[in-house]
């Protein structure tokens, strides 16, 4: 998918909508092909339900709280752009999409080493019907990196739980203010749980917890890149899995829950088996072996994600 081209590689996870529409409705029509899955894509556009008692927000917050809703309850899925620079960034997210993902991360490799100015914009300007998240890994300052993030065209910020209490309330503190000034379209913080470091599971849940209370819109379990290249037995000793649901049970019903960390594809079914819905696909695109595949031509990308994407949302709990 290019330049919000409706994506012809999408007809078995939705139909994707103009960038037009998805700010008229709110958000609406543009959740309505969010998917992931022929089954999913299903759901989620005939799901126009009336946001719970737990999410409803005033008129300002409405979209936001209705893209959360649905991914909270609904299959999603996320592709890290963890590559160097913007032309490869563009090239991968472009098979993603293709593949049938939902969220194109602006990976922290990316944002880090091109700028979030020039990553952000290039993004939006190439996938203006994208729901774009950038993987910002803040410490401090959350409120202007927030808002480089939001007015430079990502939906979504995510950031260091870790970076703590004060940190997250200045995320969430101009994340509010974005959406008073551009209610139409969505905006999210995520705050991201790094493992080990902020295990184990018990460990996690306070942490989850505690973001939930201050106002996250979503939270994810993160098995950290280099204690996996540190200790590879991490990947298939279960770490992983117990945390995500730990947490997933503790405030799934509040917050989206994502998993993200070298997952491979039965990582992912098992999860999902479990009722976790939001997952992030990282440069092994679900292979167990760990090992990068962005490099690999982007038709063979977008069928490893899309294997992955149909193979879990065939998963059912």
């Amino acid at each position: 998918m290019a330049r919000g081209n409706a994506s012809s590689g999408r007809s078995a996870v939705g139909q994707r909508v103009g960038r037009r529409s998805f700010l008229v409705h709110g958000g609406r029509a543009a959740l309505g092909g969010l998917a992931a899955g022929a089954a999913g894509a299903a759901a989620l556009r005939a799901d126009m339900r009336p946001l719970s008692a737990s999410q409803s927000r005033d008129a300002a917050h409405a979209a936001s709280a209705r893209l959360a809703e649905r991914l909270r309850t609904q299959y999603s899925f996320q592709i890290s752009v963890d590559v160097s620079t913007i032309a490869q960034g563009l090239t991968v997210a472009a098979a993603a999409l293709e593949g049938g993902v939902d969220i194109v991360e602006m990976g922290t490799p990316l944002l880090k080493t091109q700028g979030v100015a020039n990553v952000a914009p290039a993004f939006r300007e190439h996938f203006p019907d994208a729901l774009l998240l950038a993987d910002m890994k803040t410490m401090d300052g959350g409120g202007g990196e927030a808002r480089a993030v939001y007015t430079g065209g990502a939906n979504i910020i995510d950031f260091l739980a870790l970076s703590g209490e004060a940190t997250a309330r200045s995320v969430c503190s101009v994340r509010d203010e974005i959406r008073q000034r551009d209610a139409e379209v969505p905006r999210l913080a995520f705050a991201d749980i790094l493992l080990p470091h902020q295990g184990p599971a018990s460990r996690a849940v306070e942490v989850a917890e505690r973001m939930a209370d201050i106002g996250v819109d979503g939270v994810g379990v993160h098995l950290q890149a280099d204690a996996r290249r540190l200790d590879p037995t991490l990947v298939q000793s279960g770490y992983l899995e117990d945390a995500a649901r730990a947490v997933f049970e503790r405030v799934g019903d509040r917050v989206v829950v994502q998993v993200v960390g070298g997952l491979s594809l039965a990582q992912a079914q098992a999860l999902a088996k479990s009722g976790l819905r939001a997952f992030v696909i990282s440069g092994n695109l679900g292979v167990a072996d760990g090992g990068s595949r962005y490099g690999l031509p982007s038709a063979e990308v977008a069928a490893h994600v899309a294997a992955f994407v149909q193979g879990v949302a065939g998963a059912r709990r």
